[in-house]
């Protein structure tokens, strides 16, 4: 029997864009903590929430730690508000997103998780909203670790709990930190071009770059090969 394959999907800038995350974050952060901010210095692009609190908590308390008591009541605030916010403003797919996922759930071959900086809760309140909640369950989601290598561990030690027989898979992501977290686990990249352009993506270690998730024979013979 062939190996199975894990094939982790980043969300933002590959499964989907959305502009609700920002302002669900503000308004959590004012709700739970007390503290306004314009999120100017924040650099969302391949980070993980946690480490986004972190690095909030070191502005507005000196202390990058002080926020994280209350997370819990941060992260489950922040769902409820961009619940609300994607329910008026819905997510757009990044072309062919749609359409890969359906194709990989369909093959028993393969094992589909997630690996995002996103909460857990926003992480499928995102899906959600897109009808792809239902194809995925584990993976390493944002309010787990500040750092993305290490979701990217939890989520194949996951998978090597239950199967024995694993290939090192994918990760499909839009930014070089989905690239060193898949290196960090000895998984390959599938780069999307979203925020970041394929030179750059190839230049940060990419094995291939997509700017269209389209599942056209030349990607599923990538990915399944």
């Amino acid at each position: 029997m062939p190996s199975l394959i894990p094939i982790w999907f980043d969300i933002d800038g590959t499964i989907l864009h959305t502009r609700a995350g920002l302002g669900a974050f503000q308004k959590a952060l004012f709700d739970t903590y007390g503290w306004q901010d314009s999120f100017e210095s924040v650099v969302f692009a391949g980070n993980t929430d946690l480490q986004v609190l972190m690095d909030l908590s070191r502005v507005h308390a000196g202390d990058e730690n002080a926020g994280l008591k209350d997370c819990h009541r941060l992260f489950d605030c922040m769902a409820g508000h961009l619940d609300a916010g994607l329910a008026e403003r819905p997510p757009q797919m990044v072309p062919g997103a749609a359409e890969l996922i359906q194709t990989l759930v369909e093959d028993p071959q393969v094992l589909l998780g997630l690996i995002t900086g996103n909460a857990r809760d926003c992480a499928f309140i995102k899906l959600k909203h897109v009808d792809l909640d239902v194809h995925f369950s584990g993976g390493g989601f944002g309010d787990q670790h500040a750092d993305r290598n290490q979701l990217a561990s939890l989520a194949k030690s996951q998978l090597s709990e239950k199967h024995v027989d694993l290939a090192p898979g994918w990760i499909i992501g839009d930014t070089p930190r989905d690239i060193e977290a898949a290196k960090h686990i000895g998984a390959r990249c599938l780069g999307v071009s979203c925020h970041f352009s394929p030179a750059e993506l190839r230049e940060a270690g990419a094995d291939e770059v997509v700017e269209d998730l389209s599942p056209n024979d030349e990607l599923m013979a990538l990915l399944l090969g």
